[in-house]
């Protein structure tokens, strides 16, 4: 059987590339700013050096903000060209992530269980992707609903997805949820998302003149194992975050402490975005990596 390209290796590596990404565009500007002293100590005890480290402070939060988007969907369009090229004359359609079940859940520190190319084929719906491959008939169709994480779905930061209820012989009730991951950002794949609704929904108000039977592929999988709630916290969360909030405090008192006693204001202050910025990085990325390794059960093997 043909290695999945969307595998677990190729998951922790971008989730650590992530986290690496984001821990460097948190941490450089003070670290900068702490060269620049150490160079320039007369610096120190100036207004410049003070207009320096508010500087530095926004310049951190705002490579943060700029980033997230983009390591959100970091290697997707290597991801998309791998793809594309194995499946060949099947990819057809919007690239998109698929995921079983109506809850936006983390499968391996991602939120599709597998990506893949979305086509509506006169009254069906086919999807080829890297692990499953199905069809879904315009009848068996129940609703269409945007969906996204939180209460504030108009942040361009908010995932968002598109819920597809459905129903098989014997079988009511299905759900699975889809994302657009046609570009490199979040907030153009949401954008885009948001687009694949209007189309789907489109789609399914609007039969096409003629019955056009698609290919057969099976029905979508409906296997939950292996993901995880990403509004749930996994077990560890709460006692990794509070260690490392206890590490980060323990070095702000003695790091900072001893430099306001000297009267090194603009030191401390970059020391101490310096440990704060690395310690929210380090606990998002630690919360995530015990997300990762919260489920007990793989995902169910790929439909042929």
């Amino acid at each position: 059987m043909t290695t999945p390209v969307f595998n677990a290796r190729r998951r922790s590596r971008q989730r650590n590339l992530a986290g690496l990404v984001l821990f460097l565009a948190g941490t450089l500007p003070f670290m900068t700013g702490l060269l620049i002293l150490d160079l320039l100590p007369d610096l120190e005890q100036t207004h410049v050096g003070t207009l320096m480290a508010a500087a530095l402070i926004a310049l951190a939060a705002m490579l943060l903000w700029l980033l997230q988007g983009r390591v959100a969907l970091l290697g997707n369009t290597e991801l998309r060209r791998e793809l594309h090229h194995r499946l060949g004359a099947e990819a057809a359609g919007e690239f998109v992530g698929f995921s079983p079940g109506a809850e936006i859940r983390s499968w391996e520190g991602e939120t599709d269980l597998d990506v893949g190319f979305l086509n509506a084929e006169g009254n069906s719906l086919i999807y080829r992707g890297d692990r499953y491959s199905w069809s879904l008939p315009r009848q068996a169709v129940d609703d269409i609903r945007l969906l996204a994480l939180g209460e504030e779905p108009a942040q361009p930061l908010t995932p968002v997805r598109v819920a597809l209820y459905w129903h098989g012989s014997g079988d009511p009730g299905r759900v699975f949820t889809l994302a657009s991951r046609e570009g490199d950002r979040l907030q153009v794949a949401n954008e885009n998302t948001r687009r694949l609704a209007e189309l789907l929904l489109a789609w399914w108000e609007n039969p096409a003149p003629e019955e056009q039977p698609g290919p057969r592929l099976g029905m979508p999988p409906t296997d939950l194992r292996g993901g995880v709630p990403v509004d749930q916290p996994a077990p560890g969360s709460c006692l990794s975050a509070l260690s490392v909030g206890i590490i980060a405090a323990a070095l702000l008192w003695e790091t900072t402490g001893k430099l306001l006693r000297e009267f090194h204001y603009n030191r401390a202050v970059l020391w101490a975005g310096l440990i704060l910025m690395g310690a929210i990085v380090l606990i998002a990325h630690v919360l995530s990596y015990l997300q990762v390794h919260e489920s007990r059960q793989p995902p169910s093997p790929p439909r042929s």
